[in-house]
């Protein structure tokens, strides 16, 4: 169901949603690549024969609870990363609340460097999963708070209808019960938490088929314009 009326005007003393977004891309990017900082180069001195391969490998080996905070973070961030422009594809209005709610989510993706490397030194303290997950659900939450805010304040895209915000809605619904699924895990099995976050690859494309196919072969909405971002 399409919007009825086009979003608030904009205050001219705020940044345009495209500035917010450039700035956000910007820090994403930083981000990432601060993430690669976790991981370490062998010093020579723990290599018995620097020249041995079995001798390096087993010394790459030991830090391989590091390489798998790396990666997981790395997909995450791009995970929330695409969350945040399919929510910023929504927004044409602005407002100061909706600037320091993206500043919130940027506060969770950098902060995710030290959340990674916690949990790739302590990968078997439930507290530091923990942490790590916190990071994640803090993050989530943002983005549908922006969402939400989006809606209130009637910053809303034109044509944006029901359907792709409902989606919106249960991604992030599906991401933080997930989260908060490994949260309690951890205390039971910190490798059980950590594979627990695989379904949040899972969430996403579940909701998708689901938007698809309320969305009807068309791809038209009920009631409304054609459908949301996949």
């Amino acid at each position: 169901m399409s919007t009825d009326s086009g979003p608030a005007s904009q205050p001219e003393d705020l940044p345009s949603v495209d500035r917010l977004l450039a700035l956000s891309d910007g820090v994403v990017a930083i981000a990432l690549t601060l993430l690669v900082l976790q991981l370490r180069v062998p010093p020579l001195r723990n290599v018995l024969d620097p020249n041995s391969a079995s001798d390096l490998a087993a010394q790459l080996g030991k830090d391989g609870d590091q390489l798998v905070s790396y990666l997981i973070s790395f997909y995450v961030i791009a995970h929330f990363w695409l969350i945040h422009h399919r929510v910023f594809q929504h927004l044409s209005g602005q407002r100061e609340s909706l600037a320091w709610w993206n500043f919130g989510f940027l506060f969770t993706i950098t902060i995710m460097p030290f959340t990674s490397d916690l949990l790739g030194e302590y990968s078997d303290n439930p507290l530091a999963v923990d942490i790590f997950a916190l990071n994640l659900l803090l993050a989530s939450l943002a983005t549908q708070a922006t969402l939400d805010l989006g809606r209130r304040k009637g910053l809303m895209t034109p044509g944006s209808h029901a359907l792709a915000v409902r989606a919106g809605v249960l991604r992030a619904a599906g991401a933080s019960g997930v989260i908060g699924a490994s949260m309690g895990l951890a205390w039971v099995s910190t490798d059980a938490a950590k594979y627990c976050w695989l379904l949040l690859a899972v969430v996403p494309r579940v909701v998708n088929r689901w938007q698809r196919r309320q969305a009807g072969p068309d791809g038209a909405a009920p009631g409304g314009a054609g459908s949301g971002p996949a």
